[in-house]
């Protein structure tokens, strides 16, 4: 007796062949699945690309806080030398420019400049860093402070005014104290009108509220050149 075999071989022959893929397994309309294999490779340009930009960002990442401890190590090293400190705060700058330990290594070489006597390196070496700070930065006063006080020492009055002006517009933390140094800056340069407003700003800017405490000397002498100006 033959053999009898279970598969119905004229049923596998006309039976029609389904290759069912990956896509399919997760039940997406035909649509989708067709128009994810056409755009196949634009799809996986996009994933790689995001793939890089956030690789790329977490090591630029790492690398920035390898940066910074590296520059505040060498920055305290270089305040701590009693040799060659100018040497080696150049050298901070020089190497971690980019970092805040950098910036502070000029500021601080400003200063140095200052202590020997060199203003108009000072002022120019302010200048720059300033120019490079943001309105947000917590160094920005700092600077326009230092700025503005070499300038009115050096006779610089249009420098100092403006360095003032920029140091007002900060906000009111700042405010009052550059006024005030407007206010006198304009009696400098024998414009009494114009120091009259400045002072006028500064009073209005630490009007002192009931139950505040204690006087302001500051506002006292303010005061003052107010009554002999406006005499």
């Amino acid at each position: 007796m033959a053999e009898q075999n279970s598969i119905d071989r004229d049923t596998v022959k006309f039976q029609p062949l389904t290759q069912a893929g990956l896509l399919e397994q997760f039940n997406l309309p035909r649509k989708a699945v067709l128009f994810i294999r056409r755009h196949l490779w634009l799809i996986w340009l996009a994933v790689t690309v995001i793939l890089v930009v956030v690789l790329g960002t977490a090591g630029f990442s790492t690398w920035r806080e390898y940066q910074e401890e590296k520059g505040a190590a060498a920055l305290d090293a270089a305040l701590a030398a009693k040799q060659d400190n100018r040497k080696l705060l150049e050298q901070v700058a020089l190497d971690f420019s980019s970092t805040s330990s950098g910036r502070w290594a000029r500021i601080d070489l400003a200063f140095l400049d200052e202590q020997e006597g060199q203003r108009t390196q000072a002022i120019g070496r302010l200048t720059e860093i300033n120019a490079a700070l943001s309105a947000s930065s917590p160094l920005k006063p700092l600077v326009l402070t230092k700025l503005a006080g070499l300038c009115e020492n050096e006779k610089q009055f249009d420098q100092a005014v403006a360095f003032n002006t920029e140091l007002a517009a900060l906000g009111n933390n700042f405010a009052a104290s550059a006024f005030q140094a407007l206010g006198r800056l304009n009696e400098q340069m024998g414009k009494p009108d114009e120091a009259v407003a400045m002072y006028n700003k500064y009073m209005e800017l630490t009007a002192i509220q009931p139950g505040q405490g204690m006087a302001n000397p500051m506002r006292d002498m303010v005061q003052a050149r107010l009554n002999q100006l406006e005499k």
